[in-house]
């Protein structure tokens, strides 16, 4: 009886849009073992590997494993590690760094997270305080609160545009041809509580609409940091961005939730590879060719970040494991950094990869039929636009970008950075 009850307690947690995290345990063998469970949406599987991959769900659930043979065995943060800075530490460092570049940095919360945290965004641009008819690019760190490396990995990108904007002409031609947001840390909660999941126990990176399974992108029922980020993503432009991660080291690129390649799979593998080529323990890896995978590839993720950005609003996003270790010693984080500082500011730039149409009706809304005309005929689709503002990443080649009007204009695509992006004018009728 007593595992009857456990059976139903975990069927019960399957009628939740995202199951509650109290238990994180490493099954040793395969995911088929406990197919049911995943099936029913009762626990949420990440990390899959040769011999074993990571499991979370409800308490009781390591009880429940145990019932069916299933060998596992449970995951802690060290209680020692403690030398990471404070989310006070954090908000004052932010401050600091806005303070020293008030030209060209701007620090704004897009909201607070259940416990009354701010979710940090800095802006970077030449003209700050201007929303200008740039290329936007973003960073987001840390949605799993344990996985902490990205976080000083964002502060430590912050600080190199800082200290190197005058100096370096890459990081100055990209910070003044493009708009900039990073948030070192979208889940301020669970890195507080050293834990995966929000204080609501929810696990944000299972919580966003669903490509498959929804068929909109409603805020309805998710949490609060969720709704956050999609209220910031609506009011934007983004194009390209990207999410740290920890755990290992690999480029994950769309879909998480499908096995159908994306329509835009060659430029995601460049993209992915523009980072991991530069990070030789990523892209030396024995585990991952060339340091990256397709997401579904992988595992399966339902309710991804990733999915829902590149899905809903054209924004190309890949996932990055940035570290083996999901919360190492304070003292690795600088070498983990120096690895792949340079893969940052390459897939930054490669936002200039593209196109844009910039209307002088800035009213202006509607759909662009995106057609590759060489180096091989290719047509992509149409894409939403509105506030008389589209922008577009793609492979180099030359394009027709055609309105709903009939109006068209054939465009070049390469990886130069040109002033305030690659755009075309397109005037009112």
């Amino acid at each position: 009886m007593k595992w009857t009850l456990l059976g139903s307690l975990f069927l019960s947690f399957s009628l939740q849009a995202s199951p509650l995290i109290d238990e994180q345990l490493y099954i040793l063998g395969s995911v088929e073992q406990i197919k049911d469970l995943v099936d029913s949406g009762s626990v949420i599987v990440d990390h899959v590997e040769e011999h074993g991959f990571e499991l979370y769900g409800p308490q009781g659930l390591g009880e429940y494993l145990q019932s069916r043979g299933i060998h596992f065995y449970e995951e802690t943060i060290e209680k020692n590690n403690n030398q990471y800075p404070s989310f006070d530490e954090l908000t004052n460092k932010l401050f600091e760094l806005e303070a020293a570049r008030p030209d060209i940095f701007k620090l704004f919360s897009i909201g607070k997270s259940v416990q009354g945290r701010d979710l940090w965004v800095m802006k970077i641009s030449d003209n700050v305080e201007i929303d200008e008819i740039e290329p936007e690019f973003k960073y987001i760190s840390s949605m799993h609160g344990d996985e902490i490396v990205g976080r000083e990995f964002s502060v430590r990108l912050i600080e190199t545009i800082a200290k190197d904007y005058d100096s370096n002409p890459q990081i100055k031609k990209i910070v003044d041809n493009t708009e900039i947001y990073i948030m070192p840390s979208m889940n301020p909660d669970g890195s507080h509580l050293r834990r995966r999941a929000n204080a609501r126990r929810v696990d944000l990176n299972r919580n966003f609409p669903d490509i498959i399974r929804d068929k909109k992108s409603s805020k309805n029922g998710r949490e609060v940091e969720t709704q956050h980020i999609m209220s910031f993503q609506e009011e934007r432009n983004f194009a390209l961005s990207a999410n740290f991660h920890g755990g290992t080291m690999v480029v994950n690129y769309p879909w998480d939730s499908t096995y159908t390649p994306h329509l835009f799979n060659d430029l995601l593998v460049d993209l992915s590879l523009s980072y991991s080529r530069s990070c030789t323990a990523m892209y030396e890896s024995t585990r991952f060719k060339q340091g990256i995978t397709n997401g579904a590839a992988w595992y399966l993720v339902r309710g991804g970040m990733q999915d829902w950005s590149s899905f809903w609003h054209d924004d190309l996003q890949l996932t990055i494991e940035v570290s083996h270790k999901k919360w190492p010693p304070y003292s690795e984080v600088e070498e983990l950094w120096q690895g792949q500082k340079v893969g940052l500011l390459n897939l930054m730039a490669k936002i200039h990869q593209g196109v844009g149409l910039s209307f002088e009706d800035k009213e202006s809304e509607g759909k662009v039929l995106v057609e590759m005309l060489s180096p091989q005929y290719k047509d992509f689709g149409r894409y939403h636009y509105n506030n008389g503002e589209f922008y577009k990443v793609l492979s180099p080649g030359e394009y027709r970008l055609t309105l709903q009007d009939g109006r068209s204009f054939e465009v070049s695509v390469n990886e130069d950075i040109q002033n305030n992006g690659n755009y075309v004018t397109v005037p009112i009728m």
